[in-house]
């Protein structure tokens, strides 16, 4: 996707990757769950809801209005 000019954006419960290791992947953005929420049990038993808010932090980056 990046050839092509797309942002590649990951989606994760945790993130243990480095910034350089990001790029050099070519992926443009992180988002984790523990992001929004800092209890990892909370991450797994509400992944749902979390992922929704995330889709709406992704979605005002990314998406044109």
């Amino acid at each position: 996707a990046a050839g092509h000019g797309v942002p590649v954006v990951a989606v994760c419960g945790r993130r243990s990757v480095g910034e350089e290791e990001l790029r050099a992947a070519g992926i443009e953005a992180v988002y984790a769950l523990t992001d929004i929420e800092s209890d990892v049990r909370r991450c797994m038993t509400e992944a749902g809801p979390l992922l929704e808010r995330l889709t709406a932090r992704i979605a005002a980056r990314f998406v044109a209005s």
